[in-house]
């Protein structure tokens, strides 16, 4: 190769040189200037944000009267209401058989849940709950379970004396 050649490769490379820095720089100074736009950007809507919600408040929506509550203390301890709980004797009996035969015998649910396929069923008894399980297709019963509550007991006949 002869000298001008490389005279012309070393022009060509150091001029690919000097305006990558120059680019760098520029680049460098438009990062820069954007931080600074940025940075001012994020620090403005907090202090909107103060400004705009009020303080929380306690609010007293409703308070009785000291003289209405014991008034009302009384007649609950003068009207001591007995309530009766229905004797399920022989519920546990009722397996294989329709559902309606046990809603004629002991009245309606507390509480029923449908499904698709099964449905569920529950009698309060003071501290039992009795669950009634049936298929939704032919309204059979599939089992019952008697929940003793306080003992946390599954109980397998009905007793009147646990339960009251």
């Amino acid at each position: 190769m002869s000298n001008k050649n490389i005279n012309c490769l070393l022009f060509i490379f150091t001029y690919d040189l000097r305006n990558f820095i120059i680019i760098m720089h520029k680049n460098l100074i438009l990062k820069g200037i954007f931080l600074l736009l940025i940075g001012c950007e994020t620090t403005a809507p907090i202090t909107k944000i103060k400004e705009i919600l009020p303080e929380p408040t306690e609010k007293v929506i409703y308070q009785p009267d000291e003289n209405t509550s014991i008034a009302n203390k009384e007649v609950l301890d003068e009207t001591e209401i007995e309530i009766e709980v229905q004797d399920f004797l022989a519920i546990e009996n009722y397996i294989q058989k329709e559902i309606s035969s046990v809603i004629s015998t002991y009245g309606n649910f507390n509480f029923s849940k449908k499904d698709e396929i099964y449905e569920l069923h529950r009698y309060n008894a003071n501290k039992c709950r009795i669950f009634i399980q049936n298929n939704t297709s032919n309204k059979k019963i599939i089992s019952i379970t008697i929940f003793h509550i306080e003992e946390k007991k599954v109980l397998k006949n009905y007793k009147k004396d646990l339960c009251h």
